[in-house]
């Protein structure tokens, strides 16, 4: 059938209209073009189908870099303009608060966009392939890809992948590249029972990480980041936010819709290795930081140890929240991709922080969670897009919610 794609959803793909009115959804299409394609799963309220020839393409469309674009599944914007990602982006985290989060008129500020369009990620981790070779999974699999090329990592960690010379073995899962200010490291991740024999002839570090995701060093140690004139460690299994460019502006986002205050007690939940606190920390009387990660706990614990106003919970967040009798002024949450869980967002209303700042890497969690929070009496007085992921159709939101 021919269609024309009114607008790119969650997900990346694109959506037009079939014949009998049923919403179809079509990867790698874009906005305003005209396409035929090729029905694939049919149910009573959608299609999806395949892109079969684009008819009249959008003023918008441009050539995909990698020659994987399309059976990969790491990118799905490639086709597009980078501007018009970024369009794109803002218009489905504007549909979902709408839609799924039942915020009539979001406050919606400009989207940051990120300084680089490539070679943008300082950690990249890779499958074991056959024949000894890398890859990402393929789209819409869990199937293993071989990839010749990827146009994401930053160029010293291609580097890095064209320099490895390796052997499969039994249990191995991952093969991990980071970079950081002072370096790089190479983390290999598979089961726990043995160490692989390795040898590195290049000043980097490499870690062996097992199942239960406790590094070994085989050589050199921890990664060090340097944001906004501090210094932060970060263990090879802990997290640290992917674009180096935009982590000072994702700080400085999260601190100006905080507005912390001397004289206030602030909870950093999912605070991870201590990137929101220590800054926080500066600025409050009181930072209590949650965090499950034994690791990212270790971490946080090194990188806040100047700090005499600060406290730890190493433990889920829903369990720290239900123990802890503070009533905190702010909150601060970074949570993973499936958001809060709904144990944690109950001991979080219990709480009762007059101001929640949200740092989301999910729009349609983060839709999920905003209902709650706006039927706990919380309204939302900005919603600032932040485009960590160009080429993806992922995209970072932080948010402030006043309790009214």
């Amino acid at each position: 059938m021919e269609i024309v794609i009114e607008k790119i959803i969650h997900g990346g793909d694109g959506m037009g209209y079939a014949p009998d009115g049923r919403p179809v959804f079509v990867p790698f299409t874009a906005p305003g073009e005209t396409v035929r394609v090729e029905p694939g799963e049919s149910h009573k309220g959608y299609l999806r189908a395949k892109l079969a020839e684009i008819v009249d393409p959008s003023a918008e469309r441009v050539a995909p870099r990698c020659r994987h674009f399309g059976e990969c599944g790491g990118c799905q914007l490639q086709h597009l303009a980078y501007a018009a990602q970024v369009r794109a982006k803002e218009a489905v985290l504007r549909e979902q608060l709408q839609r799924l989060g039942g915020i009539a008129d979001p406050p919606l500020r400009p989207a940051l966009p990120s300084p680089a369009e490539w070679n943008y990620r300082n950690h990249v981790q890779y499958a074991p392939a056959a024949g000894n070779r890398l890859g990402f999974f393929r789209r819409g699999s869990h199937t293993v890809l071989p990839v010749e090329e990827c146009h994401l990592p930053e160029p010293r960690l291609l580097e890095l992948w064209k320099a490895l010379d390796w052997e499969s073995f039994p249990g191995l899962r991952q093969i991990g590249f980071r970079a950081s200010d002072d370096g790089e490291m190479i983390v290999l991740e598979g089961e726990s029972g043995g160490i692989p024999e390795v040898c590195v002839e290049a000043e980097i570090s490499a870690a062996w990480l097992d199942s239960h995701g406790e590094p070994t060093y085989l050589a050199g140690g921890p990664l060090r980041y340097t944001v906004l004139g501090r210094t932060f460690t970060a263990s090879a299994g802990s997290f640290f936010q992917v674009n180096t460019a935009l982590i000072p502006a994702m700080v400085e986002t999260v601190l100006s819709l905080a507005e912390p205050k001397r004289g206030e007690t602030a909870f950093d939940i999912y605070c991870g290795t201590g990137l929101f606190s220590a800054f926080l920390a500066e600025r409050t009387a009181r930072l209590i930081g949650i965090e499950e990660s034994p690791l990212a706990a270790a971490d946080f614990e090194a990188n806040l140890d100047s700090f005499d106003t600060v406290e730890l919970y190493a433990a889920p967040a829903e369990a720290a929240l239900e123990a802890i009798r503070v009533k905190p002024d702010l909150a601060v949450i970074d949570p993973p991709r499936s958001g809060l869980t709904a144990r944690a967002m109950r001991a979080l209303l219990r709480s009762a922080p007059a101001r929640i700042v949200m740092a989301s890497c999910d729009m349609s969690t983060l839709a999920r969670d905003a209902r709650i929070l706006a039927g706990a009496g919380y309204r939302p007085t900005a919603v600032v897009p932040i485009d960590l992921f160009p080429q993806t159709s992922h995209l970072e939101t932080i948010s402030r919610w006043i309790k009214e």
